[in-house]
């Protein structure tokens, strides 16, 4: 398991202490509008969704990174997630493709942060998992997250808003760090 840094996001693997943030991100009512289903989720289903984004990273090594803005000395405010997963509705079955997921608080949201977060999560895709081709999915009414993946150098693939980058479309992050992350302790 890797954590993601660039000049200014930490992006690491989810962990059970995750909840509550993970909780308050789906309960932003920007959240709840983006997704288009109206529906806050209970704690209870914050949980049952976080384990599920780390059971991910343990089938795979590679998942949804929650995204962090690093702060003055060691403050961090945690913005949302931004990571890469092996299902989803439009992906092809060609091996070695993964969907990007993007879901930030409103306050993250027009500050660059989900571009950068995109960038080095596939960058990271292509230079350490071998990674083809990463495909990525828009609501045709989500304006700003097209407008997002056309800036990571992700390219229309032909379905409604269906978008794919390879590595030689793909805009670089020149001061990516990957650092290794001790996998935390699972509870099943």
């Amino acid at each position: 398991m890797h954590i993601l840094e660039t000049s200014r996001l930490i992006l690491k693997p989810p962990s059970h202490s995750d909840d509550l943030l993970l909780h308050a991100l789906h309960n932003d009512p920007f959240v709840v509008n983006a997704i288009g289903d109206g529906v806050y989720p209970t704690i209870e289903q914050s949980k049952a969704e976080l384990l599920q984004f780390i059971k991910h990273w343990q089938l795979n090594r590679f998942g949804l990174w929650m995204v962090f803005v690093k702060g003055k000395g060691q403050t961090r405010e945690f913005a949302g997630y931004c990571g890469l997963i092996c299902r989803g509705q439009y992906l092809s079955e060609i091996s070695n493709n993964v969907e990007i997921v993007t879901c930030l608080h409103l306050t993250a949201s027009g500050k660059g942060i989900a571009v950068e977060a995109g960038r080095a999560v596939v960058q990271f895709a292509f230079e350490r998992l071998g990674v083809k081709k990463v495909t990525g999915w828009v609501r045709p009414e989500n304006r700003r997250s097209l407008r997002k993946n056309l800036k990571i150098g992700f390219l229309h693939a032909g379905y409604r808003m269906l978008l794919e980058i390879t590595p030689e479309t793909a805009v670089r992050i020149d001061n990516l760090l990957v650092l290794d992350y001790a996998e935390p302790h699972v509870h099943t």
